[in-house]
């Protein structure tokens, strides 16, 4: 195989380092794209597109993004309940509910 050196070698270090699950994992725990292109030696766009060639891959990206922002939101959340009096629930995204913090 002559084309495609780099796209080779990422997929190759994708795999060392446990796969597209691994990945994933980092995505939703908030990592960014650009955080962990880097580590693979290659830009945010470049990796970006990887993770997006497959379908199946790109929804389970998708997914762990919004894992990632969901936790955002309930941390963000959590520090206005403290400053705020008369805040005593923490809204998800998942469940929020009229009258919740941010929602």
């Amino acid at each position: 195989m002559t084309g495609r050196p780099v796209r080779r070698r990422v997929l190759g270090a994708v795999q060392q380092a446990g796969g597209w699950s691994v990945v994933l994992a980092r995505i939703a725990s908030g990592e960014s794209v650009v955080a962990i292109a880097r580590t693979f030696g290659v830009s945010g766009n470049f990796f970006g597109w990887l993770l997006n060639q497959d379908p199946k891959r790109r929804a389970l990206a998708v997914e762990a993004r919004c894992a990632a922002r969901g936790r955002a939101v309930r941390r963000v959340a959590a520090g206005a309940s403290a400053v705020l009096p008369g805040v005593h629930e923490v809204a998800t995204p998942e469940g929020a509910v009229a009258g919740d913090v941010g929602f």
